[in-house]
């Protein structure tokens, strides 16, 4: 093969989904992350993605070769970060942690600080994820649920409890504010919603909005018990109800098992549970 750059761009395709998001992760536009592709179909003999009902999927003949390129990239990684942190000289290491919303700001971010002073090396990024299919462009990802797509080591490393929550003057007429649809299956909304027998009234992108949108409206809403703790005036909108615990997951790819700052993340974000458990848990 002659171009062998082509085949970061095979890459970016299959983790990001478009080639849009592709070319964010490389720096360039769609143009070109079209013209490589093709490129590289040329050069294989085969195009890497087949269009399925209308999403781009990986074809079925290269996923042997995209296997050995996420192995290669992952690899990389873990040997730049193992010569970084061995060198006399002052270098930096770069880990992405991809996570919901409401555990990046209120766990990770808040713990930060401390994180940096012990280990000013390290730049640790967050990015909002809220899906768990696929790393994408993040070198770790937190989920609510173990992933099944790709070579992928996971551990469970804690928990949020979730209720409805409302105030002194919250109505009971079946009104009540979620997040947004295509979290419907997430565990605590199923909950909500068999309590209240209708889809929610208001929707939030994340439950920081939620919670916003609720003292404006003082309708009850789905919140984790992190939040609602710092709002007094909410209290349990159905004292009888049991809270839902949503267990946490950590993944990366299988590859960077020996990556020793892969390891010491996982290790720090399984402590900012354990630090924290009395603020996210029941009980």
């Amino acid at each position: 093969m002659e171009n062998w750059d082509d085949l970061k761009f095979l890459l970016a395709v299959h983790k990001g989904g478009t080639m849009v998001s592709a070319a964010r992760q490389l720096g360039t536009n769609a143009a070109t992350v079209s013209r490589r592709i093709e490129r590289l179909a040329s050069s294989l003999g085969a195009h890497p993605f087949i269009k399925v009902s209308g999403d781009w999927e990986l074809n079925p003949a290269v996923a042997d070769l995209l296997d050995m390129i996420e192995d290669f990239e992952a690899k990389l990684h873990a040997e730049v970060n193992k010569l970084a942190l061995s060198s006399d000289s002052a270098r930096t290491v770069k880990l992405r942690i991809g996570a919901p919303p409401i555990v990046l700001g209120p766990l990770l971010g808040a713990q930060m600080g401390e994180f940096y002073r012990k280990h000013p090396e390290y730049r640790l990024e967050l990015h909002n994820r809220v899906t768990s299919e696929g790393l994408g462009d993040v070198d770790v990802m937190i989920v609510d649920m173990p992933p099944t797509r790709g070579r992928l080591i996971t551990k469970r490393v804690g928990q949020y409890g979730f209720k409805v929550y409302g105030y002194a003057d919250s109505p009971r007429n079946g009104a009540w504010i979620g997040v947004l649809e295509e979290l419907d299956s997430f565990e605590p909304m199923r909950r909500a919603r068999s309590i209240f027998q209708t889809p929610p009234t208001l929707r939030a992108s994340t439950f920081f909005d939620a919670h916003m949108i609720a003292k404006s409206s003082r309708l009850p809403v789905l919140l984790p018990k992190l939040l609602a703790d710092r709002d007094q005036g909410l209290q349990p909108f159905d004292i009888s109800e049991e809270p839902v615990t949503v267990c946490f997951w950590i993944a990366y790819h299988s590859s960077r098992k020996t990556d020793a700052v892969v390891a010491y993340t996982v290790d720090w974000v399984t402590s900012c549970f354990e630090t924290m458990r009395g603020q996210l848990c029941y009980g």
